[in-house]
């Protein structure tokens, strides 16, 4: 897998999330598979594999982390 290709996959699963507004949060792509940051708990069924790959989840992070700055 390249680079290009996780960062790709890492942006679908923010739009799935709608975490694409840069704001509430953002999706990683990580060694293992991706991370997900958000600045709330996250409302029902956390998402726990995409594409294969596992999903960690870190909610309630600060608003500077959440906006990924």
């Amino acid at each position: 897998m390249t680079d290009t290709y996780m960062q790709e996959q890492a942006e679908a699963l923010a739009a799935k999330l709608k975490l694409n507004d840069g704001k509430n949060g953002y999706v990683e792509p990580t060694a293992e598979g991706f991370a997900v940051y958000t600045r709330r708990k996250w409302p029902g069924k956390q998402i726990t594999s995409w594409d294969g790959l596992p999903v960690e989840w870190h909610e309630n992070v600060g608003s500077n982390k959440a906006a990924n700055r």
